[in-house]
């Protein structure tokens, strides 16, 4: 009920993140928070500075065998959910960590402190930035 008059218009602003605090989450300062779809907020950690981007499912539930399993999430300080990425209960992304865009972390993996993954399911990331920010030079002329 309220996303179509709220959580969609609140998204990626402060007022999203009040309320998906009034709803029980762990949310840190200076945390992006750009989705509203945490179905069970109470079960969430987003730490400090972390990113939650847009169209983002933060799941923490699952159902096998007709079995609903609930379990928590956690996105470190500094962890980063690429657009449109999703990820699975018991799951965690280390500080500073990255997964991709549309990226699916699996139930109970953990993405390491400091590193880049991409894909559906997760692995990591060999492309550039894997190997850190890019370094320039100034040359004199």
């Amino acid at each position: 009920m309220a996303a179509p008059w709220f959580a969609r218009a609140a998204s990626g602003t402060p007022a999203l993140v009040w309320w998906l605090r009034s709803l029980g989450a762990k949310i840190g300062h200076g945390t992006w928070c750009e989705s509203y779809w945490l179905p069970e907020a109470d079960l969430v950690t987003l730490g400090e500075s972390s990113t939650v981007n847009r169209g983002c499912v933060v799941q923490t539930h699952l159902f096998h065998d007709r079995i609903m399993a609930l379990d928590t999430v956690t996105l470190e300080e500094g962890a980063t959910m690429g657009p449109h990425s999703v990820i699975l209960p018991a799951a965690r992304i280390a500080r500073g960590g990255t997964v991709g865009p549309a990226s699916l972390v699996m139930r109970g993996e953990t993405v390491p402190a400091g590193s880049y993954w991409i894909g559906n399911p997760v692995s990591p990331w060999k492309g550039p930035a894997a190997q850190g920010p890019i370094q320039t030079t100034e040359q004199n002329s």
